[in-house]
């Protein structure tokens, strides 16, 4: 850990008024590409209808995304740590709008391609998108600050599952929907620019530190990032795989297990999403005062272990466990994210980001290919939801190993 890697960022309130509009401009961005990522699932059904796919090849769509990040983010990390913020959030935005439109233009070979391209630039902003976060809140706030990010990024998640199943009835054309969601990714690159205005005029009046210089990058240097930081980065990849491939077939799931239509479907799926937009913020407000970051990704990857067993093995009414998955997805984001700055030098902390997303796309890879062959094997998700509860007892183990390696920062 290096807690003097940025000098203390001026608290004057126009300085205050700089970071969290850095903030916001970053978040609406992250928010219109998390909108355009999910905008498969709840179109799920009419697209095996309409392309005659399997349920494989639907959540080849989501595994597509994280193919080329799990080996590029990285690279991406150390591209932004070069590049700086400003330039690198161009870059990016630019190329997960591209992939966007491919995307919704093209047919089933043509969309693959557009995922692909999506995942890498939407994938690596978002580790520009952690930087700035730890450029202007490191020394204040840091985990309020991650809060509110998920916060805004989630609106664009609940967006998708509430609002498209209405905009397809209303459009009658599923290819028209996902236009729409390309044009909302386009309005990331002109936020970009102004965020770059923003961080430009923030620097020269001494809001925040100069970024650092990085030290010339070497891949012996990732291996010398501290244990904690490695289980960490494990943890995220278990949680994600039991969240993200959950959301991809859940509408799906409710679908076939509870004989819902799809607006309902939708509905119930964005709640999950809905809890953790309103309470994140509260968990990272809790962690800047108390600590605690160990204990707090214990009990949420507690809560969803019941919550996927008792879908997968009861008759129980499917609004009990998703509000409980809702306050995990709250408590474990809280402490995870934020506590990666504290554990890794700042001239490296765009290469950690990409380390840990890498990880995490391990998990959205494997795990929606692997939910999708059950599905298609078994004439049912009760597999695939087994496998998403053993992903989240590996995160209490995790989580426990955490708190017993951490050597760092004060209540970790």
């Amino acid at each position: 850990m290096n807690d003097q890697a940025a000098l203390a960022p001026k608290t004057r309130p126009a300085g205050t008024l700089y970071a969290y509009l850095s903030l916001f401009l970053v978040s609406a961005s992250a928010a219109a590409s998390y909108f355009a990522y999910d905008v498969v699932s709840p179109l799920g059904d009419i697209l095996e209808k309409d392309l005659s796919l399997s349920s494989s090849q639907v959540n080849m769509l989501y595994s597509i995304y994280s193919i080329p990040v799990i080996f590029l983010v990285v690279f991406g990390g150390v591209l932004a740590d070069r590049l700086g913020v400003r330039r690198a959030s161009l870059l990016f935005t630019g190329l997960f709008t591209v992939g966007a439109f491919l995307t919704a233009l093209g047919d089933f070979p043509m969309m693959l391609v557009g995922r692909l391209i999506f995942g890498i630039g939407a994938e690596c902003f978002y580790v520009v998108m952690n930087k700035v976060m730890a450029k202007w809140f490191k020394n204040r706030s840091l985990a309020l600050a991650f809060g509110l990010n998920l916060f805004l990024c989630r609106a664009g998640t609940y967006l998708a599952f509430f609002g498209l199943p209405q905009m397809v009835e209303m459009m009658d054309s599923w290819r028209l929907v996902m236009m729409v969601a390309a044009g909302i990714t386009a309005v990331s690159v002109p936020l970009m620019f102004f965020y770059s205005v923003i961080d430009r005029r923030g620097e020269a009046r001494g809001f925040t530190a100069l970024e650092e210089e990085p030290e010339a990058f070497r891949f012996s240097d990732i291996l010398r990032l501290p244990r904690a930081f490695w289980i960490i980065s494990l943890l995220c990849l278990v949680y994600y795989a039991a969240i993200f491939p959950f959301t991809a077939i859940a509408p799906r799931f409710f679908q076939e297990r509870y004989g819902m239509d799809r607006e309902a479907a939708g509905s119930l799926t964005g709640l999950l999403t809905l809890i953790s937009m309103c309470s994140t913020w509260f968990f990272g407000l809790m962690v800047d005062r108390y600590g605690r970051r160990a204990k707090m990704m214990i009990v949420g990857s507690l809560l969803m272990i019941p919550c996927h067993l008792s879908m997968a093995l009861t008759d129980i009414n499917p609004l009990i466990p998703m509000v409980m998955l809702g306050l995990s997805f709250s408590l474990v984001p809280a402490a995870l994210w934020p506590a990666i700055p504290l554990l890794v030098r700042g001239e490296l902390l765009g290469t950690a980001f990409g380390v840990t997303a890498m990880m995490q796309n391990v998990g959205l890879f494997l795990f929606p290919l692997a939910a999708g062959a059950l599905r298609d094997s078994q004439g049912n998700y009760t597999g695939a939801m087994l496998m998403f509860s053993s992903m989240a007892v590996l995160g209490v183990v995790l989580a426990v190993m955490l708190k017993r390696a951490s050597t760092g920062p004060a209540n970790f």
